[in-house]
């Protein structure tokens, strides 16, 4: 076993968070040496996470047989293969199952974003820029739901360029279903198709605004084609703001239902962009930077409108918890008692409604 089929068996190991597998590699030294030793580290995991990495190791072989017969490569942070703008944020993936091209470190990456419930006004432009900007030689990034995504990478095929599409689940649990037909042509057009998720990974809520990190954090910037108030791309804002990456926006009609987050994007300070020109004259030259990891102060104080209302039962623990200050997710679930994907949840509906604002760790903050 090398480092790379290391490091995939112990993301697959089932309830050991991003932080305990931080802490114990950061202990062992490598995924190869923790694999080897793992009762050495279990002040990092845990027992309950020394159960599921022995579990995991059970299953190992036959996850990775699965992997590379559908021609799945492994990329790890270390690799020259894996993005080097996502390496250099606060949360990169230990690995990433990827599909179609390995060479995830394009020198040009633009991530478009937005509701599935684009309108024609949306789609053609989201389409146009994104033809635009590929055949000006931008990788196009998106997450592959219906709307904004699908007509991004269109946009990418139509002027055959290169697209990648994050998935928010595992490569084996497409959604959704609808565009597996656009992930097709994304592979044969040369593209990538990319999860930090294991085999047999289903998405959820939380697992979909995990996915918009690495969207924001594979980009030099992030454009908001259409949106609503509330929508699952502001969490793409705030990555892309908490990296210090450029954030865009597509400006439409005052009553367009779509054009509510990106003209308040461009109110609060986001660059208006109505063609890919503007998006690449901002970014110009980042293709030679070295990245850096910001924690500078953000150029848009995002102020969402917030309607008022009462807190569910799980949502007033986190309030109460986050009253005396700021928590990472493992305090959170450790002293609310909600684990997983519920505590996901909770928080993403608490961001989207302006009660919470994430932090790089990830951590959390009343607004």
């Amino acid at each position: 076993m090398n480092e790379s089929e290391a490091m995939a068996v112990l993301v697959s190991a089932q309830h050991i968070s991003y932080g305990q597998r931080e802490r114990a590699l950061g202990d062992a030294g490598s995924a190869l040496k923790l694999l080897a030793d793992p009762h050495a580290h279990e002040a990092a995991l845990g027992r309950e996470g020394i159960a599921a990495l022995r579990a995991a190791l059970k299953r190992a072989d036959r996850m990775l047989d699965k992997l590379y017969e559908a021609n799945v490569h492994l990329i790890t942070s270390a690799d020259a293969r894996y993005p080097s703008l996502l390496a250099h944020t606060a949360k990169p993936p230990h690995v990433l199952f990827c599909m179609g091209k390995e060479d995830l470190d394009d020198p040009l990456p633009v991530s478009i974003v937005g509701t599935r419930r684009a309108d024609s006004y949306g789609l053609r432009h989201t389409r146009r820029i994104a033809r635009e900007l590929a055949e000006r030689d931008a990788c196009i990034v998106s997450g592959l739901a219906l709307g904004v995504d699908t007509a991004a990478h269109r946009g990418a095929l139509d002027a055959n360029g290169r697209t990648v599409a994050v998935l928010g689940g595992a490569l084996d649990k497409l959604y959704p279903e609808k565009n597996r037909t656009l992930m097709e042509q994304i592979l044969e057009s040369g593209g990538s198709i990319v999860s930090e998720y294991p085999p047999g990974t289903a998405p959820t809520r939380y697992s979909f605004v995990q996915r918009n990190r690495i969207v924001a954090g594979m980009s030099h910037g992030v454009l908001v084609a259409q949106a609503p108030h509330k929508s699952g791309a502001l969490s793409t804002v705030n990555f892309a703001l908490e990296e210090g990456r450029e954030v865009f926006a597509l400006p439409g009609d005052v009553d367009r239902f779509g054009s509510q987050l990106p003209n308040q994007l461009i109110a609060e300070g986001a660059r208006p962009a109505a063609c890919a020109s503007d998006i690449l004259q901002a970014i110009q030259g980042m293709a030679q930077r070295k990245p850096v990891h910001a924690a500078a102060p953000q150029q848009i104080a995002l102020k969402p409108a917030v309607p008022v209302r009462a807190l569910d039962e799980q949502e007033q623990r986190v309030y109460d918890q986050l009253l005396s200050g700021d928590l990472d997710f493992d305090a959170l679930s450790e002293q609310t008692g909600i684990a997983g994907d519920a505590l996901g949840s909770v928080l993403m509906m608490l961001e989207l409604d302006g009660v919470i604002v994430s932090l790089p760790g990830p951590a959390y903050r009343l607004a």
